[in-house]
């Protein structure tokens, strides 16, 4: 026996020739081809070959079957029959009995070898959707397979004349060249020009290469002349097979997709197929079964493409015997010989467990041979049928049992080789049961299954309380009911009933092979399975949640097909098929509604006529219109297309081209599958919300994903008003060419097609930078870099480029020179040109799009423009300085849809004049007025530099330059055109006088303003300023105060009269101040010093504004300033007026006030300041920390209120805390006299006395006390009677022993120690008394103390007792002593 913990891998491996498909990989791999067991239909196709061969038949083979039978296995071996040797085809024949009987068939096939065939093999069809990539795929195998086989000639001459005659047309040589430009062929092609590939034709005899390189640029640039067609492949084929006197045979495998994809333009691949009527010629397909193929077409219509395509092949159908299934399975199993004999005993052992089940399994699927199911092991019968059926529950390709054989160990999923990496034969499940395909079948499969049976598995993921046993047999069962389901119920033993479950887990010994029937009742009561009747009075389980679910989801797909399945409803919800052209930058820009997107307006039937309408109406200029026609079906599609020509020969949509793509309809079979995802997406939606979108997703993709790339690769029709005809294009490429070309005809010289563009570059984000890097003022950086290259490389850095007349005929030149006599014209006529109407010309003219490309190339045409003579103005006529941050803002704002006009003008003489008059005389920086209004405004900012107002220069001018300054303030006061009008008058004297800028500027000083306002201040009302300044002390501030007074903001503006106010105010205020001064007898300099000198006296006044308003009503006015003063509230100019009027009419009155504010208090106040003295209400008033003088009437009112209460509360608590201080000595409250004495005050209180005093105390221990309280204390200690008592230390220690160590006194004696002990708990002795931490601590204590002698104490005394003497002593006790007597009740129960 082996060793128990030996896995399955110990014992054998899967054999690394088993592949569980055939593809290309498997096929370079090394994919063993005779270990092909020829079963029936296998023996079927050979037969049909060899009648194909002799040509008595003149067809070719069209092998079809499910996925899993191994069709892709026998065309694999059919085509290695045809190329092996002829020994290795003998070898092979005799290998297998069904072979051995057919030797005539064998010789048959070695004689057509004989005569010399090449096998051509091809695999998968799913990028083929036009005919030239059909075309090109065919002739690419065979060329392969004609180099595998050192076939000399290739068939070039077949090919290369029409392309030499193609290329020596004069417009298609001049194209090439051009292509040949690209980066891309020039990499690919060895040739440099037209001519130089046609002599390589002629002259080369081996031209291969070259014209694989010619069609794969033809395919690519969409240059369908070039492109191999149906008459040119057949002429190359039937060259090659007279040249080198060969039968070609091309097997085709995977080619299910090309039917799906090219159902509307079979007629093609019918003339390839057809060949073989004339030639041996021979196009073997495998496709999946043909009726998943042909849900297109009407069965009973003989003249629809896809019957007459069938007539043209011999059909054989591939299936798999569940014999020859399971003899391939065991085939893959390959024992290591140092196992074998281990292996055959443990074999044997295992397949004892499961008679019943094997021979079930034998019978069902009619297995002769004795060892088949023996050599399967360790996979379980019933989990070998299911797995042989396993395909069926699939949409297409996706699993079948060779994919779970092979399926490596390390790629997490539960296949069946991490099965035996994990697994031994004496584990306690050996058997690869049902339950274990689940990881396979579901989890990672899932997204697969056909959704009747993915609605059946997802039952499972739903019952979260389910123990280990019951997830095995419901996952078994879900298993078997979905096959079952799938074969129609063919194979009895797979329907999920009592028997076959009993099969399915017989061998699970001690595991499940009893109760599982019992566990599938139990999961029947909880509701999740149900049981069905079924014939001969079986009952068969089945998902619960399953009764009535099939009909609700076949009513969802119902209500689908009829609300959403026209075709606008289906491209709306596809909503991404409006970017299957994939339009690259510039023609998003030109042509998609959406430039983010990319989208193109999608046409229906349905909603063609009314998009084409609104389309019509729209500004045509810079953009262009097109749509995209799409249909569902065939018949829409023709439909359609017949409508579309005759709506496109209406003038009225001559701006609209038509992109018809209706050869590549949805088709009914994508609608299908697009409905299934609907529906099964609606029957979760609510239950299971993940399963709900994935779904939703996957009918998503239908349209957007798998519809969207056919159509890009399909083909189109682009119909427009001047070809009405349509222009045919293959794929999007070559629609993008066509569209490219509308653009060209009616802006040749847009740039947008310029190569190496990026989408930013042709969007519009940052339209302001770009034209300034346009203009070449500084390096260009980000986005538009690389543009000064491919677009301006001749003209970028180049001076008057325009004037050179080698450059005339560029598309640059001939825009610059045009944009450039528009100005020129504008200025003759008005002397100004708006950017909105250059930018409009080249738009209309030209063609600019709205991007960054455009206000790039903008500023490039405009810098010119950029700099003096020119400025700038706006729509009010405000001028500036044009620089390039100046246009390139115009230009930028313009194109970004700004609604104002900006103009570009140029300077007069008496402009200039007023620009250098200013920047000279003002000491303005050259260049930098750009505008009257702007040039004021820097003037401005330099008549606040001299500090004083310029008006008063008058006195001290000497050149006669005032009319000057005047103009110059009257300039910073204008705007627009009146500021304008300014600057023209300064220019004109600034002409008549050239001394003027220089006498200007020798006046314009600091100095001489300062000398002019003193001149200005001696005459003003008599120098009353200077006097009040003199009188509080403000000499020496008054001009700086006089500086302040006109630096604010907007004093340069100010008018004579206007200055004169402000000092009148300034004079106000040093008359405030000369009156604080006396008021307050205070030395104030300045308006703020005496406002603050207020706000000190105003914190201690000790009454409220509010209050003392109402007892002064005649003060009002001088209350209300002082509250703003207190409060730093804002005192205008009107304010301080009104204070100083106040201050003047009522000196004495304030006097009165401020001198004596305690009789205002007591005056204010006096309801709460009843039975006071004058003194006691002077503490209370000094007392109040807060401020009153800002807070309402009411709040002072509360405050003097408490303040008094509180000054007569403290009298009481004073008089309490000093009469127990007294009392006990000087300690300060209970608490400290308790932790002073090492006794806890109320132990020593009276019984009697005790709340009380506990009370009293509590309020003598707090910081916080009420009124009430106070007095309440102050009442018990004045009649207690305790003080002497507790002042003696004996009576102390009486109280100590009583109340804290009560009946421990016989054990503890040492009361200082008892203390000691307590105080080292931390709690206060004041909470000794009652706290249950210090009770606990001495029971502790007396407990020690009794273990060490006190019990030897009390034994003593009993033993000194006889027995009755010591019976009644006890009786005594327990009758006194409660405490003692529960003791004795509990310890005699226990």
């Amino acid at each position: 026996m082996p060793v128990q913990n030996l896995k399955y891998c110990e014992y054998f491996d899967v054999n690394e020739k088993y592949f569980p498909c055939i593809d290309e990989s498997a096929i370079n791999s090394g994919a063993a081809w005779d270990t092909t067991y020829p079963h029936q239909t296998f023996v079927d196709l050979l037969t049909l070959t060899e009648k194909m061969l002799s040509g008595n038949t003149n067809r070719s083979i069209w092998i079809h079957g499910a996925y899993g039978t191994g069709k892709s296995q026998c065309a694999y071996t059919l085509k290695k029959l045809l190329e092996v040797p002829e020994n290795e085809v003998r070898a092979y024949w005799d290998k297998f009995e069904p072979l051995k009987k057919n030797p005539v068939l064998l010789e048959k096939l070695i004689g057509h070898k004989a005569q010399g065939i090449v096998t051509a093999y091809r695999y998968a069809s799913g990028s083929i959707t036009t005919p030239q990539q059909l075309f090109f795929a065919v002739q690419e195998s065979i060329k392969k397979a004609l180099d595998t086989n050192k076939v000399s000639y290739k068939g070039e001459n077949s090919l290369k004349e029409s392309v030499i005659a193609w290329l020596e047309d004069p417009i298609h040589n001049q194209f090439m060249n051009a292509l040949l430009q690209k980066p891309k062929w020039m990499s690919t092609f060895s040739q440099s020009s037209a001519d130089e590939i046609i002599n390589t034709l002629k002259k080369s005899n081996d031209v291969s290469s070259l014209m694989d390189n010619i069609f794969g640029l033809a395919a690519e640039e969409g240059i369908t002349a070039l492109d191999l067609s149906a008459d040119s492949l057949r002429d190359w084929i039937v060259d090659i097979i007279d040249k080198n006197n060969i039968k070609l045979v091309l097997i085709w495998d995977e080619f299910s997709d090309y039917f799906r994809q090219n159902s509307t333009s079979l007629g093609e691949f019918q003339k390839i197929v057809s060949i073989c009527q004339e030639k041996p010629f021979y196009f073997v397909i495998v496709t999946h079964p043909l009726s998943s193929l042909a849900k297109e077409y009407d069965s009973g219509d003989k003249t629809n493409p896809w019957s007459v395509v069938q007539q043209r092949f011999d059909k054989v159908e591939i299936t798999l015997p569940d014999n020859i299934a399971f003899d391939l399975i065991g085939h893959a199993f390959s024992v290591k010989p140092a196992a074998k004999a281990s292996w055959v005993q443990m074999t044997g052992d295992l397949n004892s467990y499961v008679t019943n089940a094997r021979n079930a399994v034998i019978k069902a699927a009619n297995i002769s041979g004795e060892n088949v199911m023996r050599d399967i092991l360790p996979i379980h019968p019933i989990a070998a049928l299911v797995l042989k059926n396993i395909a069926s529950a699939f949409q297409s390709n996706q699993r079948s049992m060779f994919d779970f054989i092979k399926t490596p160990k390390d790629m997490d999923v539960k296949a069946f080789q991490w099965f035996i990496q994990n697994t031994s034969p004496l584990s306690d499940r050996p058997f690869l049961t049902v339950d274990m395909l689940w990881d396979f079948f579901y989890e990672k499969g899932k997204d697969y299954l056909s959704s009747d049976i993915k609605l059946i598995l997802d039952t499972f993921p739903q019952q979260t309380q389910l123990n280990d046993k019951e997830k095995v047999v419901l996952q078994t069962i879900l298993i078997m009911q979905s096959i079952d389901q799938r074969l129609g119920g063919a194979l009895p033993i797979l329907k999920p009933t009592d028997q076959n479950l009993s099969y399915a887990f017989e061998g699970d010994t001690g595991e499940l092979e009893s109760p599982c029937k019992s566990i599938a009742k139990a999961l029947v009561k909880k509701g999740i399975l149900i049981e069905n009747p079924i014939a001969d009075g079986k009952k068969v389980y089945s998902a619960a949640v399953l009764a009535g679910d099939s009909a609700k989801i076949e009513a969802f797909k119902k209500d689908i097909r009829e609300k959403q399945g026209t075709t606008a409803k289906l491209v709306s919800e596809g909503a991404a098929v409006a970017t299957a052209l994939s339009l690259p930058p510039a023609l998003k820009l030109r042509y998609a509604l959406d430039l983010e997107s990319g989208k193109l307006p999608v046409v229906t039937m349905s909603d063609f006529k009314k998009a084409m309408d609104a389309l019509k109406n729209k500004d045509v200029d810079w953009h262009f219109y097109a749509v995209l026609a799409l249909a569902k079906t065939d018949e829409e599609a023709q439909s359609f297309r017949t409508l579309v020509k005759k709506t496109i020969a209406d003038p009225a949509y001559k701006n609209i081209a038509i992109i018809d793509a209706l050869s590549t309809p949805l088709g009914l079979e994508a609608f299908e599958q697009y409905v299934d995802y609907s529906a099964m997406s609606m029957y979760y939606n609510g239950n299971n919300g993940q399963q709900s979108k994935e779904n939703a997703k996957k009918a998503k993709d239908v349209l957007e994903r798998d519809w969207k790339e056919r159509i890009h690769d399909g083909q189109f029709i682009v119909f427009t008003y001047a070809n009405q005809d349509g222009e045919k294009a293959t794929g999007a490429g070559a629609v993008q060419t066509i569209l490219q070309t509308i653009v060209l005809n009616r802006f040749k010289h847009v740039q947008d097609f310029t190569k190496g563009l990026s989408e930013t570059q042709l969007k519009l984000t940052t339209p302001k930078p770009v034209a300034k890097y346009g203009m070449g003022v500084m390096e260009i950086k980000g986005l538009i870099a690389g543009c000064e290259k491919s677009v301006l490389g001749k003209f970028w850095g180049k001076k008057e480029y325009w004037k050179d007349e080698s450059l005339a005929g560029e598309h640059i030149v001939i825009i610059k020179k045009s944009v450039d006599k528009m100005i020129e014209d504008a200025f003759k006529s008005s002397g100004k040109i708006s950017i909105g109407e250059i930018y409009d010309y080249l738009e209309t003219t030209f063609g600019f799009s709205v991007c960054n490309l455009s206000a790039f190339i903008t500023g490039f045409l405009l810098k010119e423009y950029s700099t003096e003579p020119y400025r700038s103005m706006d729509a009010e006529g405000h001028r500036d300085s044009m620089t390039p941050d100046k246009l390139s803002e115009m230009i930028g704002n313009y194109i970004g849809k700004s609604p104002k006009s900006t103009y570009i003008v140029s300077l007069t003489e008496e402009e200039k004049a007023f620009y250098e008059l200013t920047e000279n005389a003002w000491n303005i920086t050259a260049n930098t007025c750009s505008s009257p209004q702007q040039a004021g405004t820097l003037v401005l900012s330099k008549m606040r530099d001299l500090s004083y107002p310029v008006w008063c220069l008058e006195d001290v001018d000497t050149t006669g330059v005032f009319d000057l300054v005047k103009l110059y303030i009257k300039l910073v006061q204008s705007k627009g055109d009146e500021a304008h009008d300014v600057a023209n008058e300064i220019g004109k004297i600034a002409i008549q006088r050239p001394s003027s800028a220089q006498n200007l500027k020798a006046l314009l000083t600091l100095d001489n303003c300062k000398k002019g306002m003193h001149i200005f201040l001696e005459r003003f009302e008599g120098g009353k300023l200077l006097n009040v300044a003199k009188e509080i002390g403000a000499d020496d501030s008054v001009m700086t105060d006089i500086k302040k007074l006109f630096s604010v903001q907007y004093s340069a503006l100010w008018i004579g009269s206007t200055g004169e106010d402000e000092i009148r105010k300034l004079i106000t205020e040093y008359e405030v101040v000369k009156s604080t001064n006396i008021l307050l007898n205070v030395t104030a300099h300045s308006k703020d010093a005496a406002f603050k000198e207020w706000r000190e006296t105003l914190k201690f006044i000790g009454f409220s504004c509010e209050s003392v308003k109402a007892k002064k009503p005649a003060l009002d006015k001088f209350f209300y300033s002082l509250l703003r003063i207190a409060n730093y509230e804002d005192m205008l100019p009107e304010h301080v007026k009104s204070f100083l009027d106040e201050m003047t009419n009522h000196m004495a009155d304030i006097r009165g006030i401020l001198n004596n504010p305690l009789s205002v208090f007591m005056d204010i106040y006096a309801p709460y300041l009843e039975g006071f003295t004058e003194a006691e209400c002077e503490e209370i008033k000094n007392s109040i920390t807060s401020e009153m003088f800002t807070v309402s009437s009411t709040a002072s009112n509360a405050t003097v209120k408490k303040a008094a209460e509180d000054y007569r509360k403290n009298q009481v608590k004073s008089q309490l805390y000093k009469l127990w201080n007294d009392k006990t000595g000087g300690s300060k409250n209970p608490r400290v006299w308790s932790e002073k004495h090492r006794t806890p005050i109320l132990c020593c209180m009276k019984d009697t006395q005790y709340i009380a005093a506990k009370k009293v105390f509590a309020t003598l221990n707090s910081s916080t006390q009420s009124e009430a309280d106070i007095k309440e204390a102050l009442e018990f200690l004045q009649k207690a009677d305790f003080f002497d008592d507790i002042a003696s230390a004996d009576y102390r220690d009486e109280c100590f022993a009583k109340h804290i160590i009560g009946d421990y006194t016989s054990l503890i004696s040492d009361m200082n120690a008892v203390r000691d002990a307590l105080e080292s708990t931390g709690i206060s002795a004041y909470e000794w008394n009652d706290n249950p931490s210090i009770r606990s601590k001495v029971d502790s204590m007396a407990n020690a103390e009794y273990n060490a002698g006190g019990s030897d104490k009390v034994v003593d005394i009993i033993e000194s007792m006889d027995d009755a003497e010591l019976k009644k002593w006890l009786t005594d006790i327990v009758r006194k002593d409660m405490g003692l007597g529960i003791k004795i009740i509990i310890n005699k129960e226990e």
